[in-house]
């Protein structure tokens, strides 16, 4: 990427002259510290020197006179942060149109009679609403009423703050790193998402479904929309889990929390608000699909330090990395069984890893319990449960093949190991 191109929207021109010099001075910081960790130049009196120059361009003339520049160091002179201003929400609209940006910075009060509108007719919060349904894109809100941003707009993703600080340069700083991040390369507007759905939609789709069209012509619209919808999520699926051998997943992974689906579900992951327990459901979908359950079954969730010998074997890693700085070979390799069920103590547990937003624990096959559901309030008779989330569907059929296998082991009569023996040596 050569641009990183922000459109300013507002109709301050003072605001736009703070930007153009910001950016100014941030291409040119940029430049120097870039340059300077390739070509190892630490003196803090040449680096001062370098930023008095009045701009990049001076400052790569100036390297150019007292070093060998490389093609490495002039494809970072080539990157430049850019920007094109509208002062209405329809230039701005006709702009995003047209042109390609990669981050925007918005004000509020676009237009003189805001001042007389209720938070949400304010002129920045209908554009913001107008590209939220049309783009994926960073956004800063940069205004003098910071309290008008209405309830609606996710202050998770688009950031909201004072004119007045941070600096506009720290602004720019943000959006950029901010694009840089994950989110916005798989979702942006020309994120990997997008760029699958381009390359499914014209090369997978045709061999797929439009030549396979008499497959979907007998159904619904509707019908047809989530068999496609389906197909495309379980081939992004495969085309991330392989490649060259089985990938290994992290574990967020394993979870949907929430889950989007209010009825009860199958794998769902309950909390008891009185006892602070956990519970997994283990009913079978189809009975929960056809509504047949009047009672679900559900296994408990015992926390990590209920299991004795996993519990011992993270604090013995524990005490290797406090200790050592590294966790031994013998102790990793004993989590590496119990996270994949293999552990020979591990028959009756089901590994659940620990997250940012839920601690983990063990499924425990052998405390189970049946409780009365009602479907129309979508509650239990006899314990006060919040669902949480629930288990994705890569993990869930471990589960349930899991648990079965629990069930239906009989065992069989012991060998005698001497006799066993005799027989081969």
């Amino acid at each position: 990427m050569n641009e990183f191109n922000i459109l300013l929207i507002d109709d301050d021109v003072e605001q736009e002259r703070q930007l153009n010099e910001a950016i100014l001075n941030f291409n040119k910081k940029y430049f120097i510290n870039k340059s300077s960790q390739i070509l190892g130049i630490d003196d803090e009196k040449q680096i001062a020197e370098l930023s008095i120059l009045d701009n990049k361009e001076e400052v790569y003339n100036k390297l150019k006179e007292d070093y060998n520049l490389n093609c490495e160091l002039d494809e970072i002179f080539n990157f430049s942060v850019r920007y094109k201003a509208a002062d209405t929400p329809e230039k701005a609209m006709v702009l995003l149109f047209k042109e390609n940006f990669h981050a925007l910075i918005v004000d509020l009060k676009l237009e003189s009679e805001d001042n007389n509108k209720e938070d949400e007719n304010y002129s920045g919060n209908i554009l913001l609403k107008n590209i939220v349904n049309k783009e994926i894109i960073p956004i800063i809100v940069r205004t003098g009423f910071p309290n008008k941003t209405i309830q609606g707009i996710s202050r998770n993703i688009i950031k909201i703050c004072a004119k007045e600080t941070p600096a506009i340069e720290e602004v720019i700083e943000e959006l950029l790193d901010y694009y840089n991040t994950s989110i916005f390369s798989v979702f942006g507007s020309s994120g990997k998402v997008y760029n699958h759905i381009k390359d499914f939609f014209w090369n997978v789709l045709p061999t797929c479904f439009i030549n396979k069209k008499e497959e979907l012509n007998g159904l619904d619209k509707e019908i047809q929309e989530k068999v496609i919808i389906r197909y495309v999520s379980s081939w992004l699926n495969n085309k991330y889990m392989f490649d060259n051998g089985y990938l290994d997943v992290e574990p967020i992974e394993m979870y949907m929390f929430p889950n989007p689906i209010d009825k009860i579900c199958n794998c769902d992951i309950y909390k008891d608000n009185d006892s602070n327990e956990k519970f997994i459901v283990l009913t079978p979908a189809c009975d929960l699909a056809n509504d047949k359950a009047e009672n679900i079954l559900f296994a408990k969730i015992q926390s990590y330090e209920n299991i004795d010998e996993f519990n011992e074997t993270i604090q013995k890693c524990y005490e290797n990395q406090k200790t050592e700085g590294e966790i031994s070979n013998k102790n990793r390799k004993k989590i590496a069984l119990w996270s994949r069920n293999s552990h020979e103590k591990s028959m009756r547990y089901h590994f659940l890893p620990k997250v940012g937003f839920f601690e983990g624990g063990f499924i425990d096959f052998s405390l189970l319990a049946y409780l009365k559901y009602d479907r129309a309030k979508n509650e239990f008779s006899e314990r006060k449960l919040v669902k949480l989330g629930t288990i994705t569907d890569s993990f869930k059929s471990d589960i349930i093949a899991r648990f079965s296998s629990y069930y239906q082991r009989q065992g069989q009569p012991t060998f005698n190991t001497d006799s066993i023996l005799k027989n081969y040596l």
